[in-house]
């Protein structure tokens, strides 16, 4: 009964934002609770409260289907505003009875027009396949190794575009703390790569990944990415380290050039792929150098505190650097919080494979994707 009432208030308020078809809407109870708006031939666009087939059964979400059930649902997270869903079935609707493409942004499953959505809108202009587009609606359906399911895309991945390249799927996001970065995966892998965009934009090499959003021209970013969807050769930075001119299909695990690197050699093979590209062992690969960063390789046992972190905070700024902790024992969340306000990278060291994993929301923004999540096909076009 509840949720036959939730439904219910539903079509009243569709009713109400929406009377051009008001008259139309059904609330049928078979084979499920659903809103309904019928089309021509026997087909019709519906509004449900769904879950994924299992193992992905633990998320319920809303989602807006057919006229084509064989596509996959376009899905929004289940706390999304009433007005919101009720606006998306419409805007679907109306798309189907004109025969058009539906208008932005709701075509890109969003709410609101922003930067992400401005420039997926370029891209299509462009003729650009442009496969997920997430900004305020963080909740997609995405192919992971046991079928479809619904992925929450937080913070740290930032406001990003997914398009379709020649044999690989490219990322482009805008983050809060470390701006605009681009990664690359080709198809069939689990291994995104990162762009060099300094390069790639501005012609300049970056040393610190990420550029910043005030010299990134949205116009000039469209015709980036429409270059690289056409071309055979996308220009990675793991192809840069490796003396390559594209991207590799290999996983970063087995492109390492050393069969025994030392704990030294792998925590700068690693960040250079995240692109701080002038982080490198010294002569002696017993530490690393920097001419941008100050790097503090914390080995104590005992996390790094507020104090400590603010000290070498301190030591860095007087050296006209910024400040890279590659700890052994992490550190406080004083200390990681501190450490995002001064722009501080934080990560921690894997004692066994001595790999460096993100400890700030910093780091985190700048680390490379490890999943193996896909866009679900057939999202956006029809």
């Amino acid at each position: 009964m509840g949720n036959l009432l939730m439904y219910e208030a539903l079509g009243e308020r569709f009713r109400t934002r929406h009377p051009d078809l008001a008259g139309g809407l059904e609330v049928p109870r078979l084979p499920m609770l659903h809103l309904s708006v019928p089309l021509s031939g026997g087909r019709s666009v519906a509004l449900c409260q769904m879950r994924f087939a299992k193992p992905y059964d633990y998320t319920p979400v809303w989602a807006v289907m057919g006229p084509e059930l064989s596509e996959p649902p376009r899905i929004w997270y289940g706390t999304t505003d009433t007005d919101i869903l009720v606006d998306v079935l419409h805007a679907r609707a109306v798309a189907e009875l004109a025969g058009e493409q539906e208008q932005s942004p709701w075509r890109w499953d969003e709410p609101t027009t922003g930067e992400i959505v401005e420039l997926a809108d370029d891209l299509a202009f462009h003729g650009v396949d442009v496969l997920m587009a997430v900004a305020r609606n963080r909740c997609r359906a995405v192919e992971a190794d046991r079928g479809t399911k619904a992925e929450y895309f937080g913070s740290d991945h930032g406001d990003f575009v997914v398009v379709q390249g020649q044999g690989c799927l490219i990322r482009f996001s805008r983050k809060q703390l470390s701006g605009w970065s681009a990664a690359v995966r080709a198809e069939g892998t689990g291994a995104w790569q990162r762009l060099d965009l300094g390069v790639l934009l501005l012609d300049e090499p970056s040393v610190v990944p990420g550029v910043d959003p005030g010299r990134v021209d949205r116009a000039k970013l469209a015709e980036l990415v429409a270059g690289l969807t056409r071309s055979s050769h996308v220009p990675t930075v793991d192809g840069r380290i490796l003396g390559r001119d594209s991207l590799s299909a290999q996983r970063s695990q087995s492109a390492y050039p050393s069969a025994c690197p030392t704990p030294v050699e792998r925590a700068a093979w690693e960040l250079a792929r995240m692109g701080f590209a002038d982080v490198v062992p010294d002569s002696t690969c017993s530490r690393l150098e920097s001419e941008t960063f100050r790097i503090e390789w914390w080995s104590r046992s005992k996390s790094m505190g507020l104090g400590e972190m603010q000290r070498l905070f301190g030591v860095a700024a007087v050296e006209g650097r910024r400040l890279l902790v590659l700890s052994e024992s992490s550190a406080t969340r004083p200390a990681l919080a501190f450490a995002d306000q001064g722009k501080a990278f934080v990560f921690a060291i894997d004692p066994g494979n001595h790999r460096p994993y993100a400890c700030n929301d910093l780091a985190k923004e700048v680390a490379l994707d490890s999943s193996s999540w896909a866009p679900a096909r057939g999202l956006v076009e029809r």
